[in-house]
């Protein structure tokens, strides 16, 4: 009973601090609040009195939840994987199509080495899978990858081809068609290297049970009531969750 207290508690201050991330990373990629500090969650002591009474064996039972921390470790590195590769593939086509892009837009060049072009768009990738990350697993655990291409694709288009400082060039005399053609190519691109990308994170399943074995305990007041007054027991508990250290006190 009280590993289940402590572990509900820690979970939800894990959740509530997770949350806050996505949300200081958000702020990060808008840029106007990057320098926004976000609160963290820290439950300090717990002080319980409970009156129980045993009133059965030991139960198991299972808790089926999603393992948030490799869902996030596996979105990160598809973005960062995918970012860098539909950079990649736009530059690449920009480069063997007959647009003049050297006059105004020699910086083309430039953006499969241009970290913070890359970082721009890995966090703006991030802030949207993880915005929707609860569509991207299906009943099994695993990751949906045609969800992920829906999310990715547009966002492409968004971050890469209609960048301020890129969405001039396909506006030229000579860029006729050459934005639909590297469209295409980042859907071939996606279909042909996501599916490699998530493989290698190597992971068979986002779900994870947990199982807990446990005494059927009654608490309620009427409930005790009607139990011989020798059955009730009164216990006092001090639950640190930063140290996991649980006091017990005034036991009868």
């Amino acid at each position: 009973m009280l590993g289940t207290i402590l572990s509900d508690v820690v979970r939800a201050q894990h959740e509530s601090n997770m949350r806050t991330l996505r949300l200081s990373e958000r702020y990060a990629a808008d840029g106007s609040m990057a320098g926004m500090k976000m609160p963290s969650a820290m439950i300090g002591n717990l002080s319980l009195s409970l009156n129980y009474a045993i009133v059965d064996g030991i139960v198991s039972e299972e808790e089926k939840d999603v393992n948030e921390r490799g869902v996030d470790r596996i979105l990160r590195y598809v973005c960062n994987e995918m970012g860098e590769l539909l950079i990649k593939t736009m530059v690449n086509g920009i480069q063997h199509s007959p647009v003049d892009y050297r006059t105004n837009y020699s910086f083309v060049d430039t953006l499969p080495s241009n970290t913070e072009f890359l970082k721009h768009v890995r966090r703006r990738f991030y802030a949207l899978l993880s915005e929707d990350s609860e569509s991207l697993l299906d009943k099994q655990g695993k990751m949906k990858e045609d969800n992920i291409r829906r999310i990715l694709l547009p966002a492409a288009v968004e971050y890469l081809l209609d960048h301020e400082d890129i969405r001039g060039l396909f506006l030229q005399q000579d860029a006729g068609g050459l934005k639909d053609f590297i469209y295409q190519d980042f859907e071939r691109v996606m279909v042909k290297e996501l599916d490699d990308v998530l493989r290698e994170s190597s992971v068979k399943s986002f779900h994870r049970i947990q199982r807990y074995g446990s005494l059927r305990v009654e608490i309620g007041d009427e409930q005790l009531a009607q139990l011989p007054p020798e059955s009730v027991h009164t216990m006092t508990i001090t639950i640190n969750p930063a140290t996991q250290e649980i006091d017990l006190k005034d036991n009868k």
